[in-house]
Order: structure tokens, then sequence, then C-alpha cells
């Protein structure tokens, strides 16, 4: 059965965190589906420009539909929207309630902590914004952390190791080692 993974969308994303593992995951045949958190499926602005067209609205995943991943990039405005919105709040719990994985990188582990997620594991985040996490998480400073079916990282420079991460966590070590292999990607 094909894996299936969830993305969200905000204003102000850090591009490189939304392109690298969307990219990594759909090249190991894990379906990714891209959903604003807008009301609209106009193309969201990311941090420096870039604009992605979403494919669906996060409001239209159905309260009983689970994905096998839901993650979000950084970028602190966008960080800063998914921390504030119910709708990102409650499918990250829903899906952490059924043990699928949730991830986030950068700024957007805000998220977890706003949302009450997870309080006590282990975690990273952008060195800056530690402080957001109020000492409610194992802080750790390695560039992508695994805490049960939780997966943070630190930010634009380690989004193709949590993209990979992700990948091997979905789809196993041998579909990892071939996709990196391809992108000739060397750690």
């Amino acid at each position: 059965m094909t894996k299936r993974a969830l993305v969200c969308l905000a204003p102000g994303f850090e591009e490189v965190e939304f392109t690298a593992p969307v990219d990594i995951l759909r090249r190991g045949g894990v379906d990714v589906k891209i959903a604003s958190i807008l009301d609209d499926l106009s193309p969201v602005e990311g941090r420096t420009g870039i604009r992605i067209s979403p494919e669906i609205l996060l409001s239209e995943v159905s309260e009983n539909e689970l994905f096998d991943l839901v993650f979000v990039p950084g970028g602190l405005k966008a960080a800063e929207s998914f921390a504030a919105s119910k709708a990102v709040g409650d499918i990250y719990t829903r899906h952490n309630n059924q043990n699928k994985l949730i991830a986030c990188i950068c700024a957007s582990p805000i998220l977890l902590n706003e949302h009450k997620i997870n309080h006590g594991r282990q975690i990273t985040c952008y060195p800056a914004l530690a402080v957001r996490l109020d000492g409610n998480y194992k802080y750790s400073n390695d560039s992508v952390v695994v805490d049960g079916n939780m997966v943070t990282s630190r930010g634009p420079g380690t989004a193709f190791d949590y993209g990979l991460t992700l990948l091997e966590l979905l789809q196993g070590k041998e579909t990892k080692d071939e996709v990196a292999k391809a992108m000739l990607y060397t750690s």
C-alpha cells in the first residue's frame, strides 16, 4: 500500500524546508499532498518570494482521514501561523494519538509546544527558537531528532537529512539509500 503524507503551507514558509522533503518523499514513492492553511488554493508565497500552488485546503481534510506522515516547513512567519491554527493543532494531535509520524523543522516545532504535543520528549529546532519551547522538551543540537513518532530538525541546512530520515521511516533504509544515491547525496 502506498504511504501517504500531508504537508501544510502557510505564507512565509522556508522554501528549501518544503521542497527538499517533498521531492525526496515523492522520489521514494510516497504520495505527498500539499495543503494550504488559507481559505483558497491560490499560490502560497514563501520567505524568499517563491510561490507554491497547494493541491488541497487543510479544511478539506476529513476528520477521519489519516496520513502516514504530517509535516510542515519552517520559516518564522509560517511557524507562527501553524502554532496559531486550531486546524493544524487538531491534525497533529489526531495523528500523534494514532501513532502516525508527525514532523517539524526549523521554527515550526513551536507548533508542538503551542498545541501541547509530546511534552517531555527529545526535540530540536532552529537554535534561536529553543527558548520558545518553554523547557517543555529535552533540547538536542542534533541535525535531526527522532523520538518515537515525532521527527524534528534544525533548519534549511538540515532539510535533506530531514527528508531522507522521513523517507527511511516510511519506506525503509533500502529506499532511502537508493534515493540518496540517485540524488548524489553524500553525508
